[in-house]
């Protein structure tokens, strides 16, 4: 899907126009064949890094072009999936465009009018996008932190929680993966374009943002490594208990049937003329089992 916006200095909010304008924002999401034809032949866009934008795994990088300046970054399109796709900025001489597989979340607070998005300043455009797209990473990783500090007050943990600590894991190695190389980003776009004071200090709070985003997708990869050893741990001396149980049942089973064996022996055995020697062997073997049990609950053995 293609749609044209435009804001001017003049204008009081952004306005949808129906096509292409110098100085408007044209932002595409999840577009079709003919609409990827459009952009490469009709608004003369680089074929190979049209194409880049859509791909998952492709990279944060910034590529320049003649006057063009293509810039690679990563979004969450939705929390609960957690996937990570990349997001196309482009900053061509007439206009700035926005390409992405799926629509970003932070697009919506454009259209609202959350943030004034003047799209014949395109630099200015650049940082704004850049800013809401850095918010997006975070919330994101937020997100991870919540889940991680709710699963670290479970004593045990089932299959489905140890799934969802992998996908969580996994998502954080994306996530620290897109800070760093978004960090890598950022210094590139500073030394090759000339912004404005003000810019380059919202350019600089990207960066120490990035850096602590690292930071956090780091503490909660530790964080899920510690749960998962104390898991592995937790797992270890419960199997080790239940071996433990099942070895002192046996050793009582054993004797009781030690003494069944001999009684059973087609043999002449002391008392076996007695009346009630039945039920002296049932308690002399009870006696032995219970006595057996007690010791091993004093020496704390089960």
């Amino acid at each position: 899907m293609i749609n044209f916006f435009k804001q001017t200095m003049q204008d009081k909010s952004l306005k949808q126009i129906p096509k292409l304008e110098v100085g408007c924002w044209v932002n595409v999401f999840n577009p079709s064949d003919e609409e990827i034809s459009y952009l490469i032949e009709d608004l003369n866009l680089d074929k190979n890094n049209i194409e880049s934008g859509l791909d998952v795994t492709e990279l944060p990088r910034v590529d320049f072009i003649g006057e063009d300046m293509y810039i690679f970054t990563k979004i969450i399109p939705d929390f609960e999936k957690s996937e990570v796709e990349t997001h196309l900025i482009v900053i061509a001489k007439n206009f700035i465009l926005t390409l992405s597989k799926s629509r970003p979340p932070f697009i919506d607070k454009i259209g609202v009018g959350e943030m004034k998005f003047i799209t014949t300043q395109k630099l200015k455009c650049l940082i704004n996008l850049l800013a809401l797209n850095n918010d997006n990473l975070e919330n994101a990783s937020m997100n991870v932190v919540k889940r991680m500090q709710a699963y670290k007050k479970l004593v045990e943990l089932k299959e489905r929680d140890l799934n969802i600590l992998l996908e969580q894991e996994d998502f954080l190695n994306k996530l620290a993966s897109s800070y760093h190389y978004m960090n890598l980003l950022y210094g590139r776009i500073r030394r090759r374009v000339e912004f404005f004071e003000q810019d380059n200090e919202i350019i600089e709070d990207l960066i120490i943002e990035a850096v602590e985003g690292v930071n956090l997708c780091t503490s909660s990869l530790k964080t899920i490594s510690n749960i998962r050893n104390y898991y592995v741990v937790y797992l270890s001396n419960k199997l080790n208990r239940t071996i433990t149980i099942l070895t002192v049942f046996t050793i009582i089973l054993s004797f009781a049937t030690v003494v069944s064996g001999l009684f059973g022996m087609n043999v002449p055995l002391p008392l076996q003329e007695h009346a009630g020697i039945f039920y002296y062997l049932v308690g002399i073997v009870l006696v032995v089992c219970g006595g057996v049990v007690v010791y091993l609950k004093k020496r704390d053995i089960i």
